[in-house]
């Protein structure tokens, strides 16, 4: 899809038109005057982002997806310079569409760098950059992860309710996975509750053009207080990639799996406790059951997802849970689905 016709989608998603749109430009031209303006490469579905020069991000939301500033503040003192600064700027009065700025961050998104020629010239030593920086990343989390005050969200209000109704409704190859971390769920409910990152997928992961190195992450308009490690799901979206035969794992993956945990082990010594560790494993697949067992549908996340119909949430499901806890810690470099890089 091009990046006028995800625009447009936008706009009639938002039941708005293209004199609303017309709006939105005349802001930014009134705003900036002679800066170079343009569209990001990569729209959310949420929003509409538009590049002014190298260090401005203007966002415009519709007021349901408009952002909570006490979690994007949060983000800032959390994780630093890998989340935005984000300040609201104004309400534009025919479309009402909401206006924020934010700081950009450099880089490219990890989407489009792994479709890059400079992935294939240096694929695996690129990726343990990465895999160690999302390590460091997450630690932060643990480490400056100080936000008690912050009103859980709507995934974290609803953990059992949600996990009860994958139980009922996910195919039954998923249910042991289900089963185990309900039995779990209060060595889940006991590791920290954190600023968690809402999507990590490779669109909102950005990094830099030349090295991969992490730069950080991008909409953080789900993001919300839960139990550290329930976003790890992340990291194997760093280990593999959709294809047209499902989701695929590098043939270097549980190489960097392994380096992963050693290295967030390293940054975050409690989980030198095997006990706190295991707990860890079992957020993850938590993580894993909860952004890919249920279904977006629009912001909605109430319907866990079907054979048939939520084909590519299926394929990541089959992917992600079809791991050993001992490979899930990378201590198990066998049987790996791989494709070549």
């Amino acid at each position: 899809m091009t990046i006028d016709a995800s625009i447009n989608d936008f706009f009639q998603r938002s039941g708005l038109t293209s004199r609303d749109r017309l709006e939105c430009n005349k802001f930014i031209e009134s705003l900036y005057p002679g800066r170079l303006i343009s569209p990001a490469s990569c729209q959310g579905y949420c929003s509409l982002t538009i590049f002014v020069g190298d260090d401005t991000v203007i966002q415009f939301r519709t007021h349901s997806y408009r952002l909570d500033l006490r979690i994007t503040d949060a983000a800032q003192e959390v994780y630093g310079t890998f989340a935005p600064e984000t300040t609201y700027l104004t309400t534009l009065p025919e479309s009402r569409l909401d206006v924020y700025h934010m700081g950009r961050i450099a880089g490219v998104s990890f989407k489009l760098f792994r479709a890059s020629e400079a992935l294939i010239a240096g694929s695996t030593n690129q990726r343990i950059e990465l895999c160690k920086d999302f390590a460091t990343f997450l630690a932060k989390s643990w480490l400056n992860g100080n936000t008690e005050d912050l009103p859980l969200g709507q995934v974290g209000k609803s953990l059992v309710n949600r996990l009860k109704s994958l139980a009922t409704d996910l195919p039954p190859r998923f249910q042991p996975a289900v089963r185990d971390v309900l039995r779990n769920f209060h060595r889940i409910e006991g590791l920290p509750w954190v600023l968690t990152h809402g999507d990590i997928v490779a669109a909102n992961i950005m990094v830099n053009s030349s090295t991969g190195r992490l730069t950080g992450l991008v909409d953080w308009a789900e993001a919300e207080r839960l139990p550290f490690g329930t976003c790890l799901y992340g990291l194997e979206e760093i280990l593999g990639e959709m294809t047209t035969a499902g989701f695929r794992y590098h043939e270097d993956a549980e190489e960097l799996r392994a380096l992963f945990w050693t290295e967030l082990q390293g940054c975050v010594s409690d989980l030198e406790q095997k006990p706190v560790l295991d707990a860890v494993r079992l957020a993850r697949d938590l993580g894993v059951l909860l952004w890919h067992g249920i279904a977006f549908d629009n912001g909605a996340i109430d319907r866990v997802v079907q054979e048939g119909r939520d084909i590519e949430e299926i394929q990541r499901l089959d992917a992600f849970l079809d791991l050993s806890g001992h490979k899930r810690c990378g201590l198990d470099s066998q049987n790996v689905i791989g494709i070549n890089t």
